[in-house]
């Protein structure tokens, strides 16, 4: 559907379906990236039903995915 707005939730099983056909090394960043998202959405920053968007802009304003899972 074009122009619909995808949640995290949507946004993080669209990554792991995506994982199966990648080389390893891609799989490996894959799952790096999809455990920062994990975390930054236990923690509280962003929900699993926010769009990515305004979830983007939560993580952003955090500094960063990074900081939003508490590395």
């Amino acid at each position: 559907m074009p122009g619909r707005v995808r949640t995290v939730k949507e946004y993080m099983d669209e990554l792991e379906r995506s994982r199966k056909e990648k080389p390893d090394q891609v799989k490996e960043a894959l799952e790096i990236y999809l455990d920062l998202w994990r975390k930054a959405v236990k923690k509280g920053v962003v929900g699993p039903s926010d769009p990515i968007g305004e979830a983007l802009k939560k993580v952003d304003s955090a500094g960063g995915l990074y900081k939003s899972a508490g590395e």
